[in-house]
């Protein structure tokens, strides 16, 4: 199906079981090719790296590259400030109602904005505040750093994934997803759960759907209605990736390297950015940052239901094997095996809490 000639409802049709694989199942082929790529890393006469680490170099301005745990918010302020969506940081003393909407003041901001995990992974705990009350709920339920940033209200996403070798003073846009946000449309005689479970996509994520509208799941939505299942751009939220080769371009590529230009020590991720004008995005005018994503970004277009298996491990690989070039080619610090687990170990053990009724 060409895009051009296509709707968004038909593509919310395409479907593919590969897309909602888990994570390890996605990426267990891959396995041999990083042991592969973290042996031919390895310094002579040192272990200390074991190989795989070299990846943590390929960011040497961020934490063990964007491994995990990265703040968003201090590498958003890395960037050209012109490019990215207004944002402040929440925590300690300022984690209150009034400390929250005295700095969105400041900043010019008004409802709705939107709050996350300051250090989120893979889309979770993305929520929008529309008032005060929902602002006053989700500081309640979370004890966790908080980023609020301005909302855009699109209605295009896009994920821009970049490269820079060490050395190159600009760099490369590897691949462009297009995010296609799912809704359903009423007929007078369906609930929103018969339109969910009808739909070839939307019922296989149905507990995130009834999850997020508990109130009207069993409700018949009215004939024409149209109801936006999802606001963010996140796959694991509802949204559709696609391909989205048709808006690269070299005036994108030269107002991303714009962007990126003040952070000298990044080198390897993925942008996602908001615009209201495939046209503009193409150009390289009006398109706005909503984040930057380390060495564990995904190029996330191989969740394209159209491309074949083969398809999907070409980018898979090719990804892999430019981060680990950068990440020997850069002067960054390599990591050792036990900071990476102690890492990990920090982010992920108990006390981490924040609502999973993500947008």
């Amino acid at each position: 199906m060409k895009l051009e000639d296509a709707n968004e409802t038909s593509l919310l049709r395409l479907f593919d079981p590969m897309e909602f694989w888990p994570a390890w199942k996605l990426y267990l082929p891959v396995v041999p090719w990083i042991a592969f790529l973290s042996f031919r890393s390895l310094r002579p006469g040192s272990f200390s790296s074991l190989g795989f680490g070299t990846i943590a170099a390929a960011n040497p301005g961020i934490p063990l590259g964007g491994l995990v745990g990265e703040s968003k918010f201090d590498i958003l302020s890395r960037l050209s400030p012109e490019y990215v969506l207004k944002n402040f940081r929440v925590d300690g003393d300022s984690r209150n109602e009034e400390s929250v909407e005295r700095e969105m003041r400041k900043l010019g901001l008004d409802f709705p904005v939107i709050i996350k995990p300051d250090a989120g992974q893979r889309g979770q705990g993305v929520r929008i505040a529309r008032r005060k009350e929902d602002l006053r709920s989700l500081l309640a339920e979370s004890n966790v750093p908080l980023l609020v940033q301005e909302f855009h209200p699109g209605p295009y996403e896009a994920g821009i994934f970049y490269y820079r070798y060490p050395g190159q003073k600009s760099g490369k846009i590897f691949s462009i997803t297009r995010k296609v946000f799912p809704r359903v449309t009423g007929d007078g005689k369906s609930t929103l759960e018969n339109l969910v479970l009808s739909h070839p996509r939307f019922r296989i994520q149905k507990e995130v759907f009834q999850n997020r509208f508990p109130e009207i799941w069993k409700r018949v939505l009215p004939s024409g209605e149209t109801l936006p299942l999802t606001e963010a751009g996140n796959h694991c939220q509802g949204t559709l990736f696609l391909d989205g080769k048709e808006w690269m371009s070299p005036e994108l590529e030269d107002e991303i390297q714009k962007a990126t230009s003040p952070f000298e020590d990044f080198y390897f991720g993925r942008y996602d950015v908001r615009f209201s004008s495939p046209e503009e995005l193409k150009l390289g005018k009006k398109f706005k940052i909503v984040e930057l994503n380390g060495v564990t970004s995904e190029s996330t277009n191989l969740y394209d239901p159209r491309f074949s298996v083969r398809e999907r491990y070409t980018i898979l690989f090719k990804q892999w094997e430019i981060l680990f070039r950068i990440g020997r080619e850069s002067k960054g610090k390599k990591a050792g095996l036990f900071p990476i687990l102690a890492a990990l170990w920090n982010f992920y053990k108990g006390g981490r809490k924040i609502s999973d009724l993500s947008v």
